[in-house]
C-alpha cells in the first residue's frame, strides 16, 4: 500500500492503466487507477488537504480540460484526496455500476456555460428614449437642494434601472435560454453572476454539435445589436449534470 495520498480529478472509462503527458497539482505526474472498465485519474499528494489557491484550482482545471479532449469525464470537485491507492480502488468497486451508467449517459457530451449581461450604455439610452423619466431624474438631481433630496432621486433612478433590467431579462435572456435549450440535452439556470447579470445558465450538449450551438449564440448576439453582452465558457466537463453521488470507501 502506498503511503502517499491520491488526489482525484475525475472518473473516465479506461481499461488500460495510463500515465498522461500533462502534470497535475504540484507538477505531479497524472495517471489512472483502474478497476475493470473505469478509472480514477489521480496524482500523488503528501498533503491531506489542498488549499484552494488560484494556482491549485488552475492545475485542477487544466487536468480536467486535457482529459476532456479524449474522454467523457465525470469531474470530481476540487480538493478530494484518498489516503491510498487501495482506497481509490475500493471507491471504484463500490460505485462501479453507477459510474458506468453515468459515463454511458454522458458519453460524448460537454457542458457550456453562458452568461448574459445587460449593457449599461444601451440600457440608459433606452430609458432616456422611452419615457424620458431617467432624463427628468438626472435634471432634478442636478438641481437638488439638499443631500437628502439627491439621495432620494438616486434611489428612484436605481429602481428605474432595476425595473428596466428585469424587463430586459424577460425580453432577451429568457428568449436566449429557451432557444439554446432546444439545442441541448439538458439545461439549468444558475445563480446570477453579478448585478448586471440577466442570465447565468449551463447547457449539456453533444460535443459534435458545439459549433452549431456556438453559431446560434453568435446569431442571438447579433440579433440583439449590442444591448446585451454574452460570455461563453466551454467546453467543460458536465459538472452540473452529474446526478449520482459517490458512496464513500470505508
Amino acid at each position: 500500500m502506498s503511503p502517499q495520498g491520491k488526489y482525484i480529478y475525475g472518473i473516465i472509462e479506461e481499461v488500460q492503466p495510463r500515465i498522461f503527458n500533462f502534470l497535475g497539482l504540484g507538477d505531479a505526474p497524472v495517471y489512472t487507477i483502474n478497476h475493470q472498465s473505469i478509472a480514477a485519474v489521480v496524482s500523488d499528494s503528501e498533503l491531506q488537504e489542498i488549499d484552494p489557491t488560484r494556482k491549485n484550482v488552475h492545475a485542477h482545471t487544466i487536468v480536467q480540460d486535457e482529459l476532456l479532449k479524449d474522454y467523457t469525464v465525470l469531474p470530481i470537485g476540487f480538493g478530494m484526496i484518498a489516503t491510498s491507492k487501495d482506497k481509490v480502488r475500493t471507491l471504484l468497486e463500490k460505485n462501479h455500476q453507477g459510474l458506468g451508467s453515468e459515463l454511458n449517459r454522458l458519453a460524448g457530451k460537454i457542458q457550456i456555460e453562458l452568461k448574459v449581461f445587460w449593457d449599461q450604455e444601451a440600457l440608459i439610452r433606452e430609458l432616456q428614449g422611452d419615457s424620458g423619466e431617467l432624463t427628468r431624474l438626472k435634471a432634478q438631481l442636478g438641481a437638488a437642494s439638499s443631500p437628502a433630496e439627491a439621495q432620494n432621486l438616486l434611489v428612484k433612478a436605481g429602481r428605474l434601472v432595476e425595473r428596466a433590467a428585469l424587463e430586459w431579462k424577460t425580453k432577451y435572456a429568457d428568449l436566449v435560454y429557451a432557444v439554446l435549450k432546444e439545442f441541448s440535452h439538458d439545461a439549468q439556470v444558475n445563480n446570477p453572476a453579478g448585478i448586471k447579470s440577466l442570465l447565468n445558465a449551463s447547457f449539456l450538449i453533444d460535443r459534435s454539435k458545439e459549433r452549431q450551438f456556438k453559431e446560434e449564440v453568435y446569431r442571438l448576439d447579433s440579433t440583439f445589436e449590442g444591448k446585451v453582452n454574452f460570455k461563453y465558457v466551454g467546453p467543460l466537463p458536465p459538472y452540473n449534470f452529474v446526478t449520482m453521488k459517490l458512496e464513500p470507501a470505508k
